[in-house]
């Protein structure tokens, strides 16, 4: 079992992780972690990160973009909002 020190951050402790352990535990720098203090222990977890919106945009390609669904004539609300953008030019 590798072993580390805490070291001095600023006004922070740190701990470097071995990169064989951050490996084997499948993460890497810039990973998000939730950190979990026990007695006598701390727990680090890694948790999934949120995509932002750029990243999920920039995964959009020709081949997963779809084209429109036509579901029919507008109906009751659908037909109100459509007017309604039309004449504030919206559409």
């Amino acid at each position: 079992m590798p072993k580390t020190k805490l070291v001095k951050l600023g006004n922070r402790l740190a701990v470097r992780i071995p990169k064989a352990v951050a490996a084997k535990a499948g993460m890497r720098e810039g990973d998000s972690i939730l950190i979990n203090a026990l007695e006598g222990r701390i727990e680090l977890h890694q948790y999934e990160r949120i995509p932002t919106l750029e990243e999920l945009v920039s995964q959009i390609t020709p081949e997963n973009r779809y084209g429109e669904t036509e579901w029919g004539p507008d109906r009751g609300q659908e037909i109100l909002e459509s007017r309604t953008c039309q004449r504030r030019g919206m559409l």
